[in-house]
């Protein structure tokens, strides 16, 4: 199936091809990319033009400021149709790039000991990861993902192009799916539709 994406920026979009990808499905035209705040406001005539093809949404639990998944759920979207699944990131895309505990650990080029963390519980998934990267053996990770000292910036100058490299060429979510309960619902929502479950 053909489904298309609707998701916050363009890390989200790169962990939503690869979703699909793994699932078996084929990535469509991606949407969005302009913050929550426009899936708030659009989430619910995407929804009404779901047909042919199928729909990911993806929004970060942290960016809604509701207190879980079922309150963004009932607040935004009670009624979803049958082939769009609405997923909210506990607690944002970070969460789910982290949980992959092995990869992240090598692309970071730190001991896999400092991923032993449960990156759902993590206050600032993003911030968390981050904080890692300062801890990396490799300077040029450390140059393209931490931020300059000085600067009013809250990531480094390559964060997002470094990230989307990462998960189109190393992520693995069916092992980060394992230290990550709401990216496992996603892909379980995912083989269902695929399985003609939906």
């Amino acid at each position: 199936m053909i489904l298309n994406i609707l998701v916050e920026g363009y890390v989200d979009e790169a962990v939503a091809w690869k979703l699909i990808e793994e699932a078996g499905h084929q990535a469509g035209i991606a949407y969005g990319k302009k913050g929550w705040t426009y899936i708030q406001k659009k989430v619910g005539a995407f929804d009404r033009t779901c047909g042919v093809h199928g729909l990911l949404t993806l929004v970060d639990l942290m960016d809604t400021r509701l207190e879980c998944p079922a309150a963004v759920v009932k607040e935004w979207l009670p009624r979803c149709a049958e082939k769009h699944i609405f997923r909210i990131v506990v607690r944002e895309i970070e969460s789910w790039i982290l949980a992959d505990r092995a990869g992240m650990a090598d692309f970071l080029n730190i001991p896999l000991s400092k991923l032993q963390i449960d990156a759902e519980a993590q206050t600032d998934p993003k911030q968390t990861l981050i904080n890692l990267a300062r801890g990396s053996r490799t300077k040029a990770i450390r140059d393209a993902l931490v931020p300059q000292k000085g600067l009013s910036v809250s990531e480094g100058p390559l964060y997002s192009s470094e990230l989307i490299r990462f998960v189109m060429e190393k992520w693995n979510p069916m092992k980060a799916q394992a230290n990550s309960v709401s990216l496992a619902k996603c892909l379980l929502r995912l083989t269902q539709l695929k399985n003609g479950m939906a």
